[in-house]
């Protein structure tokens, strides 16, 4: 980035003063040599003898003239110098360990510089690119960054740098792409503006801008392998496989070595089904960088995906020895689990997660799916709330606090939460499924309304194609609420012949027919006794209790689909 003090300029202003200059001055021989020390400087100790000539030059005396020249020479070489650095900071293919120290190093030279002079703008935005790393004051980031646009008039390449610094460091999503479209504006050639931008729209699913910055900046640079594989990433993203894979394809090709290009071409690979050349691309990218975990999270995935959970669990030791607490790492191995119905495994593994990421609604909602599957729908609740005071739209944890809110008999709480959870998904056929059948079926009088379940029902049986037996039952329990008992006996007569569910589904069902036959509406609550997952036991003991009604004169019967249905895991 530091085009600042160009060596070609450079060279010109010095041979300028070197003829103006007066041979007799003390300093003179001291500021030719600071000349021609910065004519062949070529790394840091080199810039650091120009500085130490230039002060001796002043300190013994100079014309003014030449004391002008040897200040802005000096001036000039800070400046060079902490170009050198900050070159050495971003341009490289991995940070520096050290650069932390390299950037110290860098702003000691540039605050000298901008003391010297406030109105050098290619240091301002040099002081701004280093503040906006880590650890660095943001605040004097944006203020250099400002005061580089102010100072870039003359430079557009410059101030479309400060917009682009001032971008990143801006949290309002409207100002950042103001000045995303003022730096390609003022640059639109340039490949890292033209980055900065497409990295925005792709970050922000704006997939087909993206794609054009960075067609731009890959045409600019042909042979950059991070615009190729941003390029696939924007084609990935948008489930555009086959351009992906191409671009990942040239990435690789320009450079074989190239482990991020390597990585994405093989979740391409993975989407397309081509897992070996997925799997091929991976031990690759695992060869290059051994310490990498993300390659072997995603081996590990795929063989998940693939059946073969004990090579996912080998993967997945192999991260472990080196990152025991990776994120990535851990909610596969907790999925897994659960997979497995190990659900005290997938708990502890995601209470890592939460505890390192508590803020995160859909993880803590992961969370409590996972305690709701393992029949502990108390602490589930506790969880899916907690999820909920972070972010009050979220359906999971909106349906899932339903669902455990059902399993222990609180009717009124469930019917809250299905029917804000409706509003979010108002198609969603397990919702209409579920509200229908409190409305229909509840003990509880003033909860219920036939009429709303009939409505409910008639559309979960229509988002499910007519193909769910237990949501034609429960359109048949609106029915027979509402007192039609001829479209009760219907429906319920249809779920049963739907069905091709276990004995105890068909019995469940066939007992809601004789219900409607004798001119019964069916009621029913249900009670769940927690596990209690220290021993280890997780089968449920689960019991539809008889209400004290007339409608019900027999005995309940065996819990229905909506009880037995397969958990819904984080992964579902």
């Amino acid at each position: 980035m530091t085009n600042l003090f160009r060596n070609c300029v450079a060279a010109c202003l010095l041979c300028v003063c070197m003829a103006v200059a007066v041979a007799d001055e003390p300093g003179q021989a001291d500021l030719d040599a600071a000349i021609d020390a910065k004519l062949s400087a070529n790394d840091l100790d080199d810039y650091g003898t120009v500085l130490e000539l230039c002060k001796q030059a002043i300190q013994k005396g100079l014309d003014e003239e030449s004391r002008k020249f040897a200040d802005d020479l000096y001036t000039g070489t800070l400046i060079d110098r902490a170009g050198m650095v900050v070159e050495a900071i971003f341009d490289s293919d991995t940070p520096d360990p050290q650069w932390p120290r390299m950037r110290s190093y860098a702003l000691r030279d540039l605050n000298e510089a901008i003391d010297r002079d406030e109105k050098l703008g290619a240091a301002q935005v040099m002081l701004a690119r280093l503040e906006s790393l880590p650890g660095g004051n943001r605040e004097r980031a944006r203020k250099a960054a400002e005061a580089a646009i102010q100072q870039g008039e003359d430079d557009m390449l410059q101030a479309a740098q400060a917009y682009v610094i001032r971008g990143n460091l801006e949290t309002d999503k409207a100002k950042r792409t103001a000045d995303y479209n003022k730096a390609v504006e003022l640059s639109p050639r340039d490949k890292d503006v033209r980055r900065a931008r497409g990295l925005f729209n792709l970050l922000n699913d704006n997939f087909e801008q993206a794609r054009d910055d960075l067609a731009v900046a890959i045409e600019e640079a042909p042979t950059d392998v991070s615009l190729l594989e941003a390029l696939g990433m924007a084609y990935m993203m948008d489930s555009k496989l086959e351009q992906a894979q191409e671009a990942f394809d040239k990435a690789i090709k320009l450079d074989p070595n190239a482990s991020g290009a390597l990585l994405q071409r093989a979740r391409v690979l993975a989407l397309r089904g081509e897992r070996p050349k997925a799997i091929a691309d991976l031990d690759k990218a695992i060869s290059i960088d051994p310490n990498d975990a993300i390659p072997l999270v995603l081996r590990a995935r795929i063989h998940q995906q693939s059946g073969d959970t004990e090579q996912a669990k080998i993967d997945l030791d192999l991260v472990f020895e080196k990152h025991p607490d990776h994120p990535a790492a851990l909610e596969l191995r907790g999925l897994i689990a659960a997979d497995a119905n190990d659900y005290p495994a997938a708990i502890r593994d995601f209470r890592k997660l939460v505890a390192k990421n508590g803020d995160d609604p859909l993880l803590v909602g992961q969370l409590g799916l996972l305690y709701l599957a393992a029949k502990q729908p108390r602490e589930a609740i506790r969880r899916f709330s907690r999820g909920l005071e972070l972010d009050d739209k979220q359906f999971l944890s909106r349906r899932g606090r339903s669902d455990a809110e059902i399993s222990i008999g609180d009717h009124a709480a469930a019917l809250a939460d299905l029917n804000k959870a409706l509003e979010l998904e108002p198609n969603d056929d397990g919702v209409l499924n579920n509200l229908a059948w409190l409305l229909a079926t509840s003990p509880d009088d003033t909860l219920r309304d036939g009429q709303r379940a009939v409505e409910l029902a008639t559309k979960a049986c229509e988002q499910s194609e007519w193909k769910q037996a237990h949501i034609i039952s429960t359109l048949a329990a609106a029915y027979a609420e509402s007192g039609n008992f001829e479209s009760a006996r219907k429906y319920s007569k249809q779920a049963v012949e739907t069905t091709d569910s276990a004995p105890a589904i068909k019995e469940q069902l066939a007992g809601e027919l004789t219900s409607y036959e004798a001119q019964k509406p069916w009621r029913e609550r249900q009670e769940l006794v927690e596990a209690v997952l220290e021993v280890g036991n997780l089968e449920p003991v689960l019991e539809v209790v008889k209400e004290d009604d007339p409608a019900n004169e027999k005995p309940a019967a065996k819990p229905t689909p909506r009880q037995k249905q397969k958990p819904r895991r984080p992964f579902d």
